[in-house]
């Protein structure tokens, strides 16, 4: 084999080999990803069902209700954020 074929079926082979290894890469990311927005699910609905609460209640019933509701909106933005972080884009090294 001249050196020009060994040379291109090198490059050929690693070619595909970055390629196998970036589709992997994508995959375990959109597994990644799909597994933090289902954890984000329940404290969602959590966050809803408080709200509906709120919107059922009048007077003094806010009082009693506005803890578990501040409580559920921090543990949700402090989860979306957690999960976001992971996803974020960093600038290239130089």
């Amino acid at each position: 084999m001249t050196d020009e074929k060994w040379n291109r079926k090198k490059l050929e082979d690693q070619l595909a080999e970055l390629g196998a290894q970036i589709s992997d890469l994508i995959r375990r990311l959109e597994t990644a990803a799909e597994k933090e927005a289902e954890a984000l699910r329940p404290k969602l609905k959590q966050a809803q069902e408080r709200l509906q609460e709120l919107r059922q209640t009048i007077g003094e019933a806010w009082k009693d209700l506005k803890p578990g509701i501040e409580k559920a909106w921090d543990e949700l933005q402090k989860s979306f954020n957690q999960a976001a972080s992971h996803f974020k884009t960093r600038p290239p090294k130089e």
